[in-house]
């Protein structure tokens, strides 16, 4: 495909967009994805394998939400269709996929270091190809993205940052520089210059047209636009600016691209590009289209599914809100994806969104707990991954009362590896304080966040899965948890099922099964990954239990079935073990139920562990 955008000309180009366009929504309509950005992006892809020389030049993709038309466009049409599906193409960046993916990406602000480290490994190697880092405007505020710009000039030659400004991040954007974006760099002013100026060298005699006199104007423009932009902020960085420019334009893409390409000095292209573009649903709704399940084509509707534990979380937390006049909360440019939306409407000045900066959120909440406020910070497990060092040292080592609300937490599904919340249980558990639960449905979550509102005076860690919930909904009848208990679910002779989390529906099924063949166990409920609950050593200890098997879902190493392997040695208790887990892998994508059995949190499974520890 790449052969033919080269000696495609642009109403050829245009056509290239239309088609790939089309593909992108029907793959996205069937399997979900992240739509809104990569519409947005087509144009550009585009341009780029027009004018570089893929795979000797590389493109990395910062995030992968943009990465769509590219996958399309680098052979990989034929399978694009199996889009986030077992087995499948990943939603995302991927080595292992293709020679043209160079570098895999899931997490924001990636792109610009990991272009600056690969350009300069082929400095090392005396090869001058272009590397190109394409990222977006929430992207670009994140801390890693500039540190990444910080050292620019020191390692920033024959790179090419690509800024795809859409104004918005994944709601709507946030903090100073993204008003600066908005604001400035929408660059009227300089656009409608630069506009003019070309138009004038158009209608100028054909001895004004010699490349002396263009190169001269063009320095003119060049040495102007900072008066007209703040460019100069990147300039500062050591970027010679460029832009903005239509994103959408495929000829005005091109041009640009060949101007700034022989360029051996890092060059910074601010391209203005819509969300969602060429789909009216998605442009009209962005923030639904960023990241959407499946739909109807023709009208943009999504298929109804039964509420999630996070919409039980926006219509939960403004009624705890309004008991507690000190709680804050504070989201990572996710307001829409972690229920935070309906408490920013009704609370704007005690919900704060702090834009792709995860770490910075929690250092936040450890100054607003250190000041008297008790802040709730919800992000997702695997971005949450971003923020370790400031849990541990600016919340844990002071002991303060953050509460943590882990969303997407274990196997997330089509999104994939980068995506998954496997880890959180295993780093979580190792840091002194902190007080870390799983409820097993929506209601018992509600009653964690109670507990650690009440009864807890550190921090609290509060994981829950992404997807449907059980349909309890008892907000007016919530008994806040009095102490660190779990429950016994049902009760056997000598084998216990420990579950964590939403573990819990599957282990009942499976003591279910074992009692139809006349083996009665006891189903315990843990609750408590940290500390795990005294009370289950004295129930162990009580019935004479002697097999158990756990079962989490998350990484077995260092989880919760490790925490109680720990708490039986130093009681020397002699039980027979199985944990049931996530094994010393990146789990690949597929539906949730696809990977629960590929991963072996089964119903079938616990039988087997069960029977097996009984021969």
């Amino acid at each position: 495909m790449i052969e033919i955008i080269k000696r495609s000309d642009i109403a050829e180009l245009e056509k290239i967009a239309q088609n790939t366009r089309e593909i992108m929504i029907d793959a996205a309509s069937k399997n979900g994805g992240h739509l809104a950005s990569s519409l947005g992006a087509v144009e550009l892809t585009i341009a780029l394998l027009k004018v570089f020389d893929l795979p000797d030049d590389k493109i990395i993709w910062d995030v992968g939400h943009q990465s769509y038309a590219y996958k399309i466009l680098t052979d990989r049409s034929d399978r694009f269709h199996t889009m986030r599906t077992l087995n499948g193409i990943s939603g995302f960046p991927k080595r292992c996929e293709s020679p043209y993916d160079f570098f895999g990406t899931g997490h924001g602000g990636t792109s610009i270091s990991a272009g600056l480290g690969l350009r300069e490994a082929l400095k090392i190697r005396n090869i001058n190809s272009k590397v190109i880092s394409v990222i977006g405007d929430g992207a670009m505020t994140s801390g890693l993205a500039l540190e990444a710009m910080n050292n620019v000039d020191e390692t920033g030659k024959n790179t090419i940052t690509i800024l795809n400004d859409n104004d918005m991040f994944i709601s709507t954007s946030v903090g100073s520089l993204s008003r600066w974006f908005s604001r400035a760099l929408s660059g009227q002013k300089y656009t409608s210059a630069r506009s003019e100026i070309k138009q004038i060298i158009a209608k100028l005699p054909p001895f004004f047209h010699g490349e002396k006199i263009i190169e001269l104007i063009r320095k003119t423009i060049n040495s102007s636009k900072s008066l007209l932009t703040p460019g100069i902020l990147f300039e500062g960085f050591g970027y010679q600016y460029v832009g903005p420019i239509d994103g959408h334009n495929i000829e005005e893409l091109i041009e640009t691209l060949e101007d700034i390409k022989p360029n051996s000095e890092p060059v910074l292209l601010h391209v203005h590009s819509v969300k969602g573009k060429g789909y009216e649903p998605a442009e009209r709704n962005p923030r639904k289209f960023h990241g959407v399940g499946p739909f109807d084509k023709k009208t943009g509707e999504t298929k109804p599914s039964l509420p999630s534990f996070t919409s039980y979380l926006s219509d939960y937390l403004p009624k705890l809100f309004k008991r507690h006049g000190n709680l804050v909360a504070i989201t990572a440019a996710m307001p829409d994806g972690t229920g935070l939306n309906t408490l920013q409407n009704i609370y704007p000045h005690r919900v704060y969104d702090v834009g792709m900066s995860e770490g910075h959120a929690v250092t936040f909440a450890a100054g607003l707990a250190a000041g008297g406020s008790r802040p709730v910070v919800a992000i997702y497990s695997t971005f949450l991954q971003r923020a370790y060092d400031s849990i541990i040292h600016d919340v844990a080592l002071q002991n303060l009362p953050v509460i943590f609300l882990i969303d997407r937490a274990g196997l997330v599904g089509d999104d994939g590896a980068t995506h998954h919340g496997l880890f959180d249980m295993s780093y979580l558990r190792i840091i002194p304080n902190l007080t870390l639960m799983a409820p097993r449905d929506e209601h018992e979550m509600a009653r964690m966040i109670e507990f650690a509102v009440n009864s807890v005076s550190g921090p609290v860690a509060i994981r829950y899965p992404r997807g449907s919930g059980s349909g309890k909904r008892h907000y007016n009848r919530l008994t806040p948890l009095k102490s660190v208990k779990g429950e016994l679910l049902a009760t056997g002779k000598d084998t216990m099922i420990v579950s964590v989390g939403i573990m819990a529906d599957t282990a009942s099924k499976a003591v279910e099964k074992l009692d139809k063949k006349g083996h009665k166990v006891f189903h315990y409920d843990l609750r408590f990954i940290k500390p795990i609950p005294e009370e289950l050593f004295e129930i162990i200890n009580k019935n004479n239990i002697s097999k158990l098997v756990t079962i989490e879902d998350g990484i077995m190493a260092g989880g919760a079935g490790s925490a109680i392997l720990e708490g039986l040695s130093a009681r020397n208790m002699d039980v027979k073990c199985r944990i049931i887990g996530v094994n010393d892998s990146f789990s690949t994508h597929g539906t949730q139920n696809e990977l629960k059995k590929l991963e072996g949190l089964t119903v079938e499974n616990i039988v087997k562990a069960v029977t097996s520890l009984t021969k």
